[in-house]
Protein backbone atom coordinates (compact mmCIF):
# COMPACT_ATOMS: atom_id res chain seq x y z
CA UNK A 1 0.00 0.00 0.00
CA UNK A 2 1.58 3.58 -0.65
CA UNK A 3 1.52 6.18 1.74
CA UNK A 4 1.43 9.47 1.21
CA UNK A 5 3.49 12.17 3.76
CA UNK A 6 3.00 16.03 3.48
CA UNK A 7 3.48 18.67 5.43
CA UNK A 8 1.26 21.31 6.25
CA UNK A 9 2.03 24.66 3.81
CA UNK A 10 0.95 27.04 6.66
CA UNK A 11 3.49 25.93 8.65
CA UNK A 12 5.96 27.72 6.54
CA UNK A 13 5.18 30.92 7.75
CA UNK A 14 5.87 30.71 10.47
CA UNK A 15 9.27 28.84 10.44
CA UNK A 16 10.55 28.03 6.97
CA UNK A 17 13.06 25.32 7.43
CA UNK A 18 11.18 22.62 8.14
CA UNK A 19 11.58 19.47 6.29
CA UNK A 20 11.22 15.68 6.60
CA UNK A 21 13.36 12.66 5.59
CA UNK A 22 11.50 9.21 4.84
CA UNK A 23 12.35 5.82 4.22
CA UNK A 24 9.95 3.15 4.40
CA UNK A 25 11.32 -0.51 4.59
CA UNK A 26 9.93 -4.28 5.27
CA UNK A 27 12.11 -5.96 8.17
CA UNK A 28 11.55 -8.16 10.52
CA UNK A 29 12.20 -6.58 14.24
CA UNK A 30 15.10 -8.49 16.54
CA UNK A 31 16.51 -7.96 19.56
CA UNK A 32 19.03 -5.17 20.09
CA UNK A 33 22.58 -6.80 18.74
CA UNK A 34 25.77 -7.14 20.88
CA UNK A 35 27.77 -5.90 17.70
CA UNK A 36 26.09 -2.87 16.89
CA UNK A 37 26.54 -1.77 20.83
CA UNK A 38 30.02 -2.57 20.56
CA UNK A 39 30.11 -0.29 17.51
CA UNK A 40 27.85 2.16 18.89
CA UNK A 41 29.99 2.32 22.09
CA UNK A 42 33.53 2.17 20.89
CA UNK A 43 33.28 4.20 17.62
CA UNK A 44 29.98 6.37 17.76
CA UNK A 45 29.63 7.64 21.10
CA UNK A 46 32.73 8.78 22.69
CA UNK A 47 33.19 10.62 19.22
CA UNK A 48 29.81 12.79 19.88
CA UNK A 49 30.51 13.08 23.84
CA UNK A 50 33.43 14.66 22.99
CA UNK A 51 32.24 16.90 20.07
CA UNK A 52 28.94 18.18 22.40
CA UNK A 53 30.97 18.66 25.74
CA UNK A 54 31.90 21.97 25.71
CA UNK A 55 28.58 23.27 23.77
CA UNK A 56 25.24 25.01 24.35
CA UNK A 57 22.46 23.05 23.67
CA UNK A 58 21.25 25.77 21.02
CA UNK A 59 24.70 25.55 19.09
CA UNK A 60 24.88 21.91 18.55
CA UNK A 61 23.44 21.42 15.07
CA UNK A 62 20.24 19.42 14.69
CA UNK A 63 19.24 20.31 18.60
CA UNK A 64 19.94 24.18 17.39
CA UNK A 65 16.94 24.08 14.62
CA UNK A 66 14.80 21.62 16.50
CA UNK A 67 14.69 24.50 19.94
CA UNK A 68 13.83 27.78 17.50
CA UNK A 69 11.14 25.91 15.47
CA UNK A 70 9.46 24.90 19.43
CA UNK A 71 9.94 28.31 20.17
CA UNK A 72 8.39 29.76 17.16
CA UNK A 73 5.64 27.37 17.17
CA UNK A 74 5.08 28.37 21.26
CA UNK A 75 7.21 25.59 22.61
CA UNK A 76 9.09 26.14 25.56
CA UNK A 77 12.33 23.78 24.25
CA UNK A 78 14.12 23.90 27.84
CA UNK A 79 10.71 22.16 29.22
CA UNK A 80 9.45 19.80 26.77
CA UNK A 81 12.76 18.62 25.03
CA UNK A 82 13.60 17.47 21.37
CA UNK A 83 14.29 13.73 21.10
CA UNK A 84 17.86 13.90 20.35
CA UNK A 85 18.39 16.22 22.99
CA UNK A 86 17.07 13.69 25.20
CA UNK A 87 19.80 11.38 23.97
CA UNK A 88 22.56 13.60 23.84
CA UNK A 89 22.33 14.91 27.53
CA UNK A 90 22.43 11.29 28.35
CA UNK A 91 25.70 10.81 27.02
CA UNK A 92 26.75 13.59 28.39
CA UNK A 93 26.11 12.49 31.44
CA UNK A 94 27.78 8.88 30.82
CA UNK A 95 24.55 7.36 30.96
CA UNK A 96 24.22 4.29 28.52
CA UNK A 97 21.12 4.81 26.14
CA UNK A 98 18.27 2.39 25.99
CA UNK A 99 18.47 -1.17 24.06
CA UNK A 100 15.26 -1.07 22.62
CA UNK A 101 14.98 -3.43 19.35
CA UNK A 102 17.19 -3.17 15.69
CA UNK A 103 15.11 -0.53 14.57
CA UNK A 104 15.20 1.78 17.36
CA UNK A 105 18.64 1.28 17.68
CA UNK A 106 19.08 2.57 14.35
CA UNK A 107 17.25 5.40 14.87
CA UNK A 108 19.42 6.23 17.96
CA UNK A 109 22.89 5.50 15.72
CA UNK A 110 21.09 8.67 13.03
CA UNK A 111 19.65 10.73 15.93
CA UNK A 112 23.14 11.11 17.99
CA UNK A 113 25.11 11.47 14.55
CA UNK A 114 23.23 14.09 13.25
CA UNK A 115 21.07 16.10 16.57
CA UNK A 116 18.16 15.00 14.20
CA UNK A 117 14.73 13.54 16.14
CA UNK A 118 14.44 10.30 14.59
CA UNK A 119 10.57 7.87 14.43
CA UNK A 120 10.08 4.54 12.97
CA UNK A 121 6.15 4.38 12.98
CA UNK A 122 4.09 0.47 12.24
CA UNK A 123 2.64 1.39 8.90
CA UNK A 124 -0.37 -1.29 10.10
CA UNK A 125 -1.06 1.06 12.53
CA UNK A 126 -1.44 3.96 10.10
CA UNK A 127 -5.18 5.04 8.35
CA UNK A 128 -4.71 7.30 5.58
CA UNK A 129 -2.46 10.11 4.85
CA UNK A 130 0.08 11.33 6.84
CA UNK A 131 0.75 15.10 7.76
CA UNK A 132 2.94 17.18 9.73
CA UNK A 133 0.85 20.04 11.05
CA UNK A 134 -0.09 22.19 14.30
CA UNK A 135 -1.56 20.67 16.78
CA UNK A 136 -4.26 22.54 17.87
CA UNK A 137 -5.41 22.37 22.04
CA UNK A 138 -6.95 19.07 22.88
CA UNK A 139 -4.58 17.23 20.49
CA UNK A 140 -2.16 15.07 22.17
CA UNK A 141 -1.83 11.06 22.56
CA UNK A 142 -0.33 8.57 24.98
CA UNK A 143 3.47 8.45 25.12
CA UNK A 144 5.99 5.56 24.52
CA UNK A 145 6.57 5.21 28.32
CA UNK A 146 4.67 8.01 29.12
CA UNK A 147 1.17 8.92 30.33
CA UNK A 148 -1.06 11.16 27.97
CA UNK A 149 1.21 13.73 26.24
CA UNK A 150 -0.78 17.43 25.54
CA UNK A 151 0.40 18.08 21.95
CA UNK A 152 -0.97 21.43 21.79
CA UNK A 153 1.48 24.08 19.79
CA UNK A 154 3.80 20.91 18.79
CA UNK A 155 4.50 20.18 15.26
CA UNK A 156 2.82 16.70 15.12
CA UNK A 157 2.39 13.49 12.47
CA UNK A 158 -1.23 12.71 12.48
CA UNK A 159 -3.24 10.13 10.39
CA UNK A 160 -7.10 9.85 9.87
CA UNK A 161 -7.42 8.60 13.40
CA UNK A 162 -5.50 11.66 14.89
CA UNK A 163 -1.89 12.08 15.90
CA UNK A 164 0.78 9.66 16.77
CA UNK A 165 4.00 11.27 16.48
CA UNK A 166 6.66 14.22 16.70
CA UNK A 167 9.97 15.36 17.34
CA UNK A 168 9.52 14.79 21.23
CA UNK A 169 7.95 12.14 21.94
CA UNK A 170 6.02 9.16 19.88
CA UNK A 171 2.43 7.49 20.44
CA UNK A 172 1.67 4.03 21.95
CA UNK A 173 -0.65 3.26 18.56
CA UNK A 174 1.81 3.83 15.85
CA UNK A 175 4.83 2.64 18.00
CA UNK A 176 7.60 -0.10 16.43
CA UNK A 177 6.95 -3.75 18.31
CA UNK A 178 8.55 -6.97 17.67
CA UNK A 179 4.92 -8.11 15.21
CA UNK A 180 5.85 -5.31 13.07
CA UNK A 181 6.97 -5.70 9.35
CA UNK A 182 6.30 -2.20 7.41
CA UNK A 183 8.29 0.41 9.35
CA UNK A 184 8.25 3.85 8.31
CA UNK A 185 11.18 6.31 9.41
CA UNK A 186 10.68 9.88 9.65
CA UNK A 187 13.85 12.27 10.11
CA UNK A 188 12.92 15.54 11.50
CA UNK A 189 14.64 18.28 10.47
CA UNK A 190 14.63 22.37 11.18
CA UNK A 191 17.81 23.74 9.89
CA UNK A 192 17.97 23.85 5.51
CA UNK A 193 22.00 23.51 5.97
CA UNK A 194 22.03 19.86 7.07
CA UNK A 195 23.00 17.30 4.59
CA UNK A 196 19.78 15.16 4.83
CA UNK A 197 20.29 12.85 1.88
CA UNK A 198 23.38 12.01 3.41
CA UNK A 199 21.95 10.77 6.76
CA UNK A 200 19.05 8.72 4.52
CA UNK A 201 22.01 6.83 2.92
CA UNK A 202 23.33 6.00 6.48
CA UNK A 203 19.97 5.11 7.49
CA UNK A 204 19.50 3.01 4.81
CA UNK A 205 22.34 0.95 4.62
CA UNK A 206 21.67 0.33 8.35
CA UNK A 207 17.93 -0.99 7.82
CA UNK A 208 19.30 -3.04 4.96
CA UNK A 209 21.20 -4.77 7.37
CA UNK A 210 18.44 -5.98 9.89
Amino acid sequence: MKYDVMIDQKLYNVYPEIRLGLLRFKTNVESSNDEFWTYMNTEVIPVVKKEIAEKQWNEIVGVRGSRLAYKAFGRNPGRYRVSSEALLRRIRRGDDLYHVNSVVDVNNLLSIKSGLSVGSYDLDKIKGTIQLKKAEQGEGYEGIGKKYLDMENMLVLVDDEGAFGSSMSDSTRAMVSDSTKDVLVVVYCFENDIRLETLLEEGKKRLKNL
